[in-house]
């Protein structure tokens, strides 16, 4: 990831209270967040595979919680993006600089989105027509390469994709989010904060129009994902927004306390109705992780738990048509032999390994080839030490 800095990112950002800075932005990669990003991939993974293949049932208030994975990377977004481009919109919002920051985030995210939506809805107008359908699917295409098909217009063809399109919301509203967050007084940024988790809340608890599901069917609280819900773009926005608050009071949580929020995080996971408390451990987590330091930090900078978090935006849109494939289509075409086990083994080594493949072969040559376009010679703040949790 990269930005148009103002000025470099790890400049103090200045605040309107007298005499308040934040604290400097950490300089590089912080891997221990690119490492809970791939393990937060990985869980969705296998949240999706429990469609498919029912785990044990000791495990399955554990597993049915994975969907809160999205939430984590809503919070770990907002945090990134504050500490990426925040120094950008230092002095105040321009159209040159706030197109700068788009163009960027869609040299990030759009290549692989456009060619796993294109991809998938071949599939679905030939072969996969009698395990997956998409209601109008030619102008459900255009409101999925515009990224706005969970603003209540269409289905997402690649289903994880919803939360692709929210983010494009957050980052559409990003400099009035990040002045909320960053440059009020910690006041009023605190009422933001409390204002983000009456959001949540009320998609949680509220009228059934929020979330257009009744709370008795979903895995949890929180698991809204419906395009034609409002809280399901409502989710995004308001835990981006607790990301960045968390970037702005990332200091006050010391990296000893990520292995105490790591154990409570594992705890509350096992709960069902835990999501809004969840929330916020995964905010403390991220800021303690902030540091890069600890025994945690240690563990995520393993080699293939970091690599994991390399490939996880992949893994993250090419899991779902894989598990489709494996689970619906071969069992179609009679390809039989393997036990269930078996093929959840394969669902998970396919998808990794095509994640892999496609990040070194496409993702990475296009990121840098869309820059190039989209951007031209712009300069950004982070290209000499990326910072690659996002």
């Amino acid at each position: 990831m990269s930005a148009v800095p103002a000025f470099a990112p790890s400049a103090a950002i200045e605040t309107p209270v007298a005499g308040e800075t934040v604290a400097p932005a950490p300089k590089g990669e912080i891997k221990a967040l690119t490492g809970l990003r791939g393990i937060a991939a990985l869980y969705v993974v296998i949240f999706h595979v429990n469609g498919h293949y029912r785990f044990f049932p000791t495990f399955q208030p554990f597993i049915r919680h994975g969907y809160m994975a999205v939430d984590l990377f809503f919070i770990l977004s907002g945090f990134v993006m504050a500490m990426t481009y925040a120094g950008m919109f230092s002095d105040g919002f321009s159209i040159k600089t706030f197109k700068q920051f788009l163009l960027l985030r869609l040299a990030r995210i759009y290549p692989l989105f456009a060619l796993m939506t294109l991809l998938t809805a071949v599939l679905i107008g030939t072969v996969m027509t009698k395990v997956s359908t998409v209601p109008d699917l030619p102008k459900g295409l255009i409101y999925n390469f515009a990224l706005i098909q969970a603003w209540g217009l269409s289905n997402s063809i690649v289903p994880p994709s919803w939360s692709i399109s929210t983010e494009w919301t957050a980052y559409l509203l990003f400099p009035l989010s990040l002045w909320g967050a960053l440059k009020v007084p910690r006041r009023w940024t605190l009422v933001g904060l409390v204002l983000s988790f009456g959001v949540l809340a009320a998609i949680a608890y509220g009228p059934q129009w929020i979330a257009k599901q009744p709370l008795a069917y979903r895995h949890g609280p929180l698991d809204i994902a419906s395009s034609y819900a409002i809280g399901t773009s409502l989710r995004c926005l308001a835990s981006f927004f607790i990301g960045l608050v968390a970037y702005r009071f990332r200091e006050h949580i010391p990296s000893r306390a990520s292995l105490v929020l790591l154990g409570l995080t594992i705890v509350l996971l096992c709960f069902k109705g835990s999501d809004l408390f969840l929330v916020a451990v995964f905010a403390l987590l991220i800021m303690a992780l902030s540091h890069d330091e600890g025994p945690v930090a240690r563990w995520l900078h393993t080699p293939w738990v970091y690599w994991l978090g390399l490939v996880s935006y992949a893994l993250y849109l090419i899991h779902d048509l894989v598990l489709r494939i494996v689970f619906k289509m071969l069992p179609g075409w009679g390809v039989h032999g393997l036990l269930p086990e078996a093929w959840v083994a394969v669902a998970l080594v396919v998808s990794i390994g095509l994640a892999g493949l496609s990040h070194y072969a496409f993702e990475k040559p296009s990121r840098r080839w869309f820059r190039k376009f989209l951007v031209g010679n712009y300069q950004t703040g982070s290209a000499s030490a990326p910072i690659k949790a996002s």
